[in-house]
């Protein structure tokens, strides 16, 4: 729930920073740059460094992720409330001395937010291959990830997004009241974790792997390799629809004669529960790697047919072109942490020999953490080269209404439409672990690991 909220609030940055505080483009994109380089060094440091980590608590229990949780959490929720506090007297100044200030406070904010991000998602994310190997287990272990992620998609997506649509000083003023909330909140879950979750020591490889032994490791998995790029493509999908969707609402949506809200997302929520069965029961029927192949097929269908209705202007059929999308849209939630979890069982299968799921967990992100970037640095450069810019203190249509219509429109439905193309492509052709494969390799690690947890206990009596 935590990792949910703050996602969800992130993805309204751009909405925050750009139609409220009035940051112009070209900063946005320099800090994204900067913001991009830096994911790219910290994420595989800190996942190497947490993997290697070998801590014994007060029960005597040895633990490399757990503590990461339990004192990463209070920093990463300041942090993450820090972002959304810069000082208002920078807001709606275009003078160079005002934009730079803001401008830092945009870049170390979001710095600081990622580096408690990394650290303490990285551990989150580690503990799950290690409950279980079984397939159909992880996935439903997902799935009750997102039924309690739900309220959070709710409250810390669709609240922000329509207070952000068109920021005034009262919704932004509630808008950070929630991130305050949130921000508190977000401290607990993580806590319990600490306290109830336990670690599997035997897993603990016995000798530290240094960076770039472990990178040559990983390199060696195909699987990882695609996944990487798996993932990339997955969380710029989420990240751009973030960023684009207040602004389309506003702009498109809300300039469509006789738009409905409420009518107008029932379709598409109805779909997003049979999605969620139907993603399911797929990969029960199949596979994993078929299952998302089919959560990329639909989502490209439905992000290039948003695109091509929402030329119409017509409201009903972009709310088809939505159904569309929700119908896949579900698939990465609930198949895209097991399918992690079988690159790092192959690893320990045929490449390392070990457990190394903190390490995944950060090197898994080189590709996806400056896709993040780039998700939120285009659709203001796309705004603000067909007109939709900063004018005294709000964004105006300086081409004229149709011309930041078309900006938002690509932003939403082309772009992703063809980045989910691209991904789909990639991952037909090149993702390695099919079904037979995956039964194989489980039925070699279950015997396997309990030769490990004999051999821990053995070594523990010693």
């Amino acid at each position: 729930m935590p990792g949910i909220f703050f996602g969800a609030m992130m993805g309204v940055i751009q909405s925050f920073y750009y139609a409220w505080m009035g940051l112009q483009w070209i900063w946005i994109t320099i800090a994204q740059i900067i913001y991009a380089i830096w994911n790219v060094v910290n994420d595989p440091l800190f996942g190497n460094r947490i993997n290697n980590t070998k801590y014994v608590n007060k029960k005597g229990e040895l633990q490399r992720y757990i503590p990461y949780i339990k004192f990463g959490a209070p920093i990463f929720s300041l942090a993450f409330a820090l972002v959304f506090f810069p000082p208002d007297t920078l807001r709606g100044k275009s003078d160079f001395s005002f934009q730079f200030w803001l401008f830092v406070w945009y870049l170390v904010s979001q710095l600081a937010y990622d580096t408690m991000f990394t650290i303490v998602l990285c551990a989150w994310v580690a503990l799950l291959p290690q409950m279980s190997l079984n397939q159909r287990e992880r996935e439903k272990v997902q799935l009750l990830c997102s039924i309690f992620g739900f309220p959070a998609i709710i409250i810390g997506f669709a609240v922000p997004v329509a207070l952000l649509s068109n920021p005034t000083p009262n919704s932004i003023f509630i808008f950070q009241v929630l991130v305050v909330i949130i921000a508190m909140f977000g401290v607990i879950p993580y806590l319990i974790i600490a306290k109830y979750v336990y670690e599997r020591p035997e897993f603990n490889p016995e000798k530290s792997v240094g960076i770039f032994k472990s990178f040559k490791l990983a390199f060696k998995n195909r699987s990882y390799l695609v996944y990487v790029i798996y993932d990339g493509i997955s969380v710029f999908i989420i990240n751009i629809n973030m960023v684009a969707l207040p602004f389309f609402l506003y702009w498109v949506l809300g300039n469509s004669p006789g738009f409905n809200a409420l009518l107008f997302w029932i379709g598409p929520i109805i779909c997003l529960v049979i999605g969620i069965v139907l993603s399911l029961k797929i990969a029960e029927k199949t596979s994993t790697k078929f299952a998302i192949t089919f959560y990329l097929s639909i989502i490209s269908i439905g992000f290039l047919l948003v695109f091509l209705l929402a030329l119409t202007g017509n409201w009903i059929l972009i709310s088809i072109g939505f159904c569309i999308i929700f119908l896949g849209y579900p698939g990465d939630f609930i198949h895209h942490n097991p399918m992690r979890a079988d690159t790092i069982d192959y690893d320990q299968w045929k490449v390392s020999g070990e457990r190394r799921e903190g390490l995944y967990a950060g090197i898994g992100a080189i590709l996806s953490k400056p896709m993040i970037s780039v998700a939120l640095a285009v659709p203001p450069i796309i705004m603000t080269a067909y007109g939709l810019i900063y004018v005294k203190d709000s964004l105006q249509p300086t081409m004229g209404l149709e011309m930041a219509q078309l900006a938002l429109i690509i932003s939403m439905g082309l772009i992703p439409g063809i980045v989910a193309l691209i991904g789909l492509i990639i991952w037909v052709l090149f993702y390695p672990l099919k079904k037979d494969l995956v039964i194989e390799m489980k039925t070699e690690l279950a015997k396997i690991n309990e030769e490990m947890k004999k051999k821990y206990q053995e070594k523990q009596k010693v």
